[in-house]
């Protein structure tokens, strides 16, 4: 299978669990919110957020050292499998009994506390599974993530949905939770040893001591990064309470569904880029242009249609109850652009070694957050966060562009941004015309037409776009990108 095949085929491998993920906890949301109301959710969100800080530190920014590793040398899979899940298994259970006090000593209300202290456990079989995903993304063989992690989110939205209606509350739920994942680890576990084969089960101290040693650096990145992400909800809940943490939460979820495109290309495009840093400059850099252009005009008509038909979109999944979280929505959906682009960014600086500067963005971006927050919060409440969100991601953004420019490649911005602005601009004059004439599934239809057909008239492909898509039906790869398997030693890149 040719490159360019076998990209599509993992992104669309992974744009099943990116749908899949979002989909089913976006389901458990509506009905947490019909079951529990406003402040129910909230408090649902303020657990979740917490884990989410406790799992990213518990990870240690797994993956992105072995996805990276073990793509430039397979034949390492089952040494990192092993070691890595040691690593991962002592520290995430360190991360448990510091994931209970710190839900202990923020004092919340019993319930919360306890789902808390529950949902502490998830840790351990999170961060194995995160171990066994990055093999799996290595090999290219998203579709066992896929289905590992599919199979999970449909076993947490069907039993979820079930103790929601027989009446139970916040602690069945994220007892629920609990065993999805552990049901997604041996899943993994079993996919990723497909490929492995039986691995050598012996403990190489020297080789953990070298992980050990790799990682600050990752580590760091994944918590700064789920701080970044995170940090809003947990201020947002001491300073306001649950009641605005619900309405932050409703336009929070509906922002997070819409990452499922650029996720779902991303994670297939990880694996590549560290491959063809190592084997080709040029393609690298062409991977990379390529993939903000694409991912650009793909979110811009996302962002700009729910920036206008926020109210029904929330009116449609949350009813009128939170209706206040459409100007949330209407905010927030605009990190979606420079979200997509961080990412880029982001794994082209790991790609080539530069994963210290990702972390002095990552630091700098975080302390932008919690300092907006800090101050929009109190005069604003969730609008505030939802300010801070959207500001804190486009200084991140420019600190990223302003060394890669200087020392990888440049992005031609016009060149990229100008026509598909222009067809989203006439596509939302569109939908402001018929918004209150036409049934809301038929004008995205609409919509979504009108700016494909404007994209084409106004020759927004390149010739070496066309290139790229022929490519997905000849035998010639249309990157050029080469199956690399060559195996360099014992030589861990430098940090």
């Amino acid at each position: 299978m040719n490159t360019v095949k076998r990209f599509v085929k993992n992104t669309g491998a992974a744009f099943l669990s990116q749908v899949a993920a979002p989909s089913c906890s976006f389901i458990l949301v509506l009905f947490i919110a019909r079951f529990l109301g406003v402040s129910g959710l909230g408090n649902f969100s303020i657990v979740l957020s917490l884990f989410f800080i406790f799992q990213t530190v518990s990870s240690l920014g797994f993956t992105h050292l072995i996805t990276r590793e073990v793509a430039r040398d397979r034949s390492k899979a089952g040494k990192y499998l092993v070691n890595g899940s040691f690593i991962g298994f002592l520290f995430s259970a360190l991360m448990a009994g510091v994931m209970c006090l710190t839900g202990y000593l923020l004092n919340y209300s019993k319930d919360t506390t306890l789902a808390i202290y529950i949902l502490s456990f998830c840790l351990i079989p999170g961060a194995l599974s995160l171990i066994c995903e990055s093999i799996c993304r290595a090999f290219e063989k998203l579709e066992y993530v896929s289905i590992a992690f599919i199979i999970g989110d449909l076993f947490k939205v069907t039993i979820g949905l079930f103790i929601l209606f027989r009446g139970y509350g916040l602690v069945e739920l994220v007892t629920v939770i609990l065993g999805s994942h552990l049901l997604t680890f041996f899943l993994s576990l079993y996919f990723v040893l497909r490929l492995t084969g039986a691995p050598v089960y012996k403990i190489d101290f020297s080789f953990c001591n070298w992980i050990i040693k790799a990682i600050p650096v990752f580590a760091f990145i994944f918590i700064f990064s789920t701080l970044y992400w995170n940090v809003d909800v947990i201020m947002l809940s001491k300073m306001k309470g649950p009641i605005e943490v619900g309405f932050y939460s409703a336009a929070y979820k509906l922002m997070n569904a819409c990452k499922m495109i650029p996720m779902a290309y991303l994670t297939a495009f990880q694996p590549v880029i560290f491959r063809l840093f190592k084997t080709s400059s040029e393609k690298f850099k062409m991977a990379c242009t390529k993939s903000i252009k694409f991912l650009f005009f793909t979110t811009l008509p996302i962002v700009v249609g729910t920036t206008i038909l926020a109210h029904r979109f929330i009116q449609l999944f949350f009813r009128n109850a939170f209706l206040a979280s459409a100007n949330a929505l209407s905010i927030l959906i605009w990190t979606l652009v420079p979200f997509s682009i961080v990412l880029v960014f982001a794994y082209a600086l790991i790609a080539s070694n530069n994963q210290k500067i990702d972390l002095r963005v990552n630091i700098v971006g975080m302390l932008c957050n919690v300092g907006l927050n800090l101050l929009l919060i109190p005069k604003l409440g969730f609008l505030g966060a939802s300010i801070a969100t959207l500001a804190s991601i486009c200084v991140f953004l420019t600190l990223q562009y302003t060394f890669i420019s200087k020392n990888l490649f440049k992005v031609d911005f016009i060149e990229a941004t100008g026509k598909p602005l222009i067809s989203a601009t006439l596509m939302g004059i569109i939908i402001l015309l018929f918004s209150r004439h036409i049934n809301l599934l038929l004008l995205i239809l609409i919509s979504a037409l009108v700016y494909v057909l404007l994209l084409v008239v106004l020759g927004t492909f390149s010739e070496s776009d066309i290139h790229i898509f022929r490519g997905l039906w000849k035998k010639e790869s249309g990157l050029g990108l080469s199956q690399s398997q060559s195996s360099s030693g014992y030589k861990p890149s430098s940090q």
